[in-house]
């Protein structure tokens, strides 16, 4: 199996889970080809070493010379992201074998990492791309059922890392010496979230004060429970669903029964007194609320009860009732285990989890970096693959444009586009005899993944 092959065994399970199983006669060869297109598509189209040396050098992140190659450095650290194997000797290590894998010149283990430090400006560039390309294209995703009203459903969720205990100075934790947390904003239309790190001291509260996406709903845990921000979101247009903590106490301006009839009288109230003499046989309550930021501003918003597992659960949230009930609601929370998938992912098949092993404060940030863009690469995959399992299901020949993760030329033609301040230089692979510097590294990147 390739450098790619275990990492992608964790990204294209889910594929597995729902993919219709293929139709008996169809040739072995031919899924084989389909897959192997949707993978080398979508990882040339990322990872194009001209492109990455032609950022590094522009940028200044090193001076034009033989011995350290950028571009495929850059493509080293994002597959060496993926892989994963029980006798890993750490993240610079394994980057380092996938560096000669693809043609880089053997370097001491100093010198690689000090190479791997200067990555971080040209990572940066790279997902910043990656991120504008896919803000871009938008369009090509849509939310269904009735998650089709919302512009975005958006989570926010933080997640933290054990650090060396050397780094306590710069990244201080809560339970341990040094711990570094990943704020992550996750929408569910894109698939992908744009992470902020900090201390792990810094509280998930604290990491999250978005610009407002009108029709968006956002769904967030009792982690996240500010009234601030709720009246911040009303104002601005979007919805939000969150769990109430036990402690809060809005006030009650109306209720609603079973069959939507709104009541009003003995109100308002404190919610708790409204709850204890309103609580009917099924356990289920619906009222109109007031919340009060601590400036003063106030916005009405809807409080549902859901017993569960012997529980009650209470949400606050702006959806519209006349379409969604408490039942709904309670339902529609779990959506939010999107982004615990998003951060197991990390853990797992993205290498997060030996952020441990790392002493230096950039090595961090390249590390966050390079799995970020991985990320990338393994969403293309599996978007370009959940497009190819219908036509090989029905047993149509897969098409050009089902099998291709990105449009014609990608994120390399458009990395190329006039105006894109990057001037493309040619890629020095040390030459093979009627092959172009190109084709080489495409040849190489091609059997890596093989």
């Amino acid at each position: 199996m390739g450098i790619l092959g275990r990492g992608l065994e964790k990204l294209m399970g889910p594929l597995r889970r729902r993919a219709r199983p293929i139709k008996e006669g169809r040739r072995a060869h031919e899924l084989q080809a389909g897959l192997a297109k949707v993978v080398e598509e979508s990882a040339l189209g990322l990872l194009e070493a001209e492109r990455i040396e032609a950022i590094a050098y522009d940028l200044g992140a090193f001076s034009y010379e033989r011995r350290v190659r950028p571009g495929l450095l850059g493509c080293a650290l994002v597959l060496s992201a993926i892989e994963r194997q029980t006798d890993t000797s750490g993240r610079w290590l394994d980057a380092q074998g996938v560096y000669v894998d693809l043609g880089g010149v053997e370097l001491a283990r100093s010198s690689f990492r000090n190479a791997v430090r200067k990555m971080k400006p040209v990572l940066t560039e790279l997902l910043r791309r990656r991120m504008k390309q896919l803000a871009e294209s938008i369009d090509r995703f849509e939310l269904r059922g009735r998650l089709k009203a919302f512009a975005d459903v958006i989570i926010p969720d933080g997640c933290a890392f054990k650090l060396a205990s050397v780094l306590s100075g710069v990244h201080p934790g809560t339970g341990n010496a040094a711990e570094l947390k990943l704020h992550a904003v996750y929408s569910v239309r894109t698939g992908m979230a744009s992470v902020t790190p900090t201390a792990g001291r810094v509280h998930d509260n604290d990491g999250f004060w978005p610009k407002w996406e009108r029709g968006a709903l956002y769904i967030w845990d009792l982690g996240y429970n500010d009234m601030t921000r709720v009246v911040d979101a009303i104002e601005a247009g979007a919805h939000v669903l969150q769990r109430l903590k036990s402690t809060a106490n809005p006030k009650a301006l109306a209720r609603y029964d079973a069959d939507g009839t709104r009541h009003t009288e003995h109100m308002p109230m404190p919610l708790n007194r409204a709850c204890e003499l309103y609580a009917p046989s099924s356990g289920q309550l619906d009222f109109d609320v007031e919340v009060k930021a601590p400036d003063g501003r106030r916005a009405t918003a809807r409080v549902v009860c859901v017993p569960y597992a012997g529980e009650d659960r209470y949400y606050l949230t702006t959806l519209p009732r006349d379409i969604f009930t408490p039942s709904d609601c309670a339902e529609l929370y779990r959506v939010r285990w999107e982004v615990e998938l998003f951060f197991r992912n990390w853990h797992g098949a993205l290498r997060m989890d030996d952020v441990h092993r790392l002493r230096h404060p950039i090595s961090l940030e390249v590390a966050i970096l390079s799995s970020l863009l991985a990320t990338c690469l393994g969403r293309e995959i599996h978007a370009g693959l959940e497009r190819l399992a219908p036509e090989l299901a029905d047993g149509g020949e897969p098409s050009q444009e089902t099998t291709m993760a990105f449009p014609p030329g990608g994120v390399a033609a458009a990395a190329r586009a006039p105006g894109n301040g990057h001037r493309v230089r040619a890629d020095r692979t040390g030459g093979v005899a009627g092959k172009s510097p190109r084709s080489v590294h495409r040849d190489r990147l091609r059997a890596a993944l093989s």
